[in-house]
Order: structure tokens, then C-alpha cells, then sequence
């Protein structure tokens, strides 16, 4: 009977300890995830005072941005701008301009979200009607050639002041689509 007792107490002993055991291996397992997981990416170069200038097909400047600093992520393909400025070339028109205060690029430049401020200057060759957006937040898809947002945006031009909630921009041809509560102030001589 005391070699039973001694056999079941050195059973639970080594059932304990393996418990313990494996208990321990998936607390240094989480330990080690959560490290990942907290650990910053890991950038792989950054810029400033930058220029970078995108072609079309013929050779001619399509798109230009500019900015204070640029960080980039390669992991992610991710880059984080400061005080980005972007132009966009229009065949027949001047150019559209974008400036915000910052700026996250994704995919390789497929994808911008200018953050904070937002002001855009449409202008035409001759100077005549053109038009200044100020809003927040948007997103720039360099394929499509379209910027849009949800924010409240101020449009002014030569002949007023509109306002509206949200708004979609075609780059190329200068034209603005405004989404809802749209209102303006018109002065027409």
C-alpha cells in the first residue's frame, strides 16, 4: 500500500511539473509575440527638402511632390511625409495643386491620405476662374486620378464662396463633384 502511495504522489508530482512546464513555455511564448508585436517597423530610408517627379507615357511631368521630410517603411511599403505639396499636370489647364500638413503614402504611391488642412488650387492657363478647395482629409488614388473626401470643404472662386460635405475631384479634368449640403453665396455682375 506505501509503494502505491509512493508511485500515485511521484505520478502527480511529475503531472504537476509538466503542467508547470507547459504553462511556463506559453507564458514566454506570449512574452516573446507581444515583443513583436510592440516592436516599431523598422524604416528603411528617409528624405528631406525632397522632389520626386512621376512621367506619363510621352515623357511629361504627370504628378510632383514635395515636402519637408519623408520616412519609408519597407516592410509595409509605407511612407509617412511632412508638409507634402503635390502637383498634378493637366493636359490643356495649370496645374492642380494639393498641400496638406501630412501625408501617408501607400502602395508605392497608388494611394496618398493628406491629413490635417487641406487646401487645393485648381488653376487654369489664363488665371481666369481659378478655384481654391480648403478641407480635411483627403485621399489622393494616383491610378484613377481622383481625390475625395467626407469633410466639410470651402470652394472659392471668381464668382463666390460653396460649401459642401464632402466632395470628389477628377484631377485630370479639373472638375469637382460636391456629395451632399451643398450651398453657396454667388456674386454675379
Amino acid at each position: 500500500m506505501a509503494a502505491i502511495r509512493k508511485r500515485t504522489l511521484t505520478l502527480w508530482v511529475v503531472l504537476l511539473l509538466t503542467v508547470l512546464g507547459l504553462w511556463m513555455q506559453q507564458q514566454e511564448d506570449q512574452g516573446v509575440r507581444q515583443l513583436q508585436d510592440d516592436a516599431a517597423p523598422v524604416m528603411d530610408y528617409s528624405m528631406s527638402d525632397f522632389e520626386i517627379t512621376a512621367m506619363d507615357e510621352k515623357g511629361r511631368p504627370k504628378h510632383r511632390l514635395r515636402g519637408a521630410s519623408m520616412l519609408h517603411y519597407a516592410e509595409t511599403d509605407y511612407a509617412e511625409l511632412v508638409q507634402p505639396h503635390l502637383e498634378i499636370y493637366r493636359d490643356d489647364a495649370g496645374p492642380m495643386t494639393l498641400d496638406a500638413e501630412l501625408a501617408m503614402v501607400y502602395q508605392g504611391g497608388e494611394s496618398v491620405l493628406l491629413q490635417g488642412d487641406v487646401k487645393i488650387l485648381r488653376q487654369n492657363q489664363a488665371r481666369q476662374n481659378d478655384m481654391q478647395v480648403q478641407t480635411r482629409d483627403v485621399w489622393f488614388y494616383a491610378d484613377k486620378e481622383i481625390a475625395e473626401t467626407t469633410e466639410l470643404v470651402t470652394i472659392r472662386d471668381g464668382i463666390g464662396i460653396t460649401t459642401a460635405r464632402g466632395m470628389k475631384v477628377d484631377t485630370r479634368a479639373g472638375s469637382v463633384h460636391l456629395l451632399a449640403a451643398v450651398r453657396g453665396e454667388y456674386v454675379l455682375e
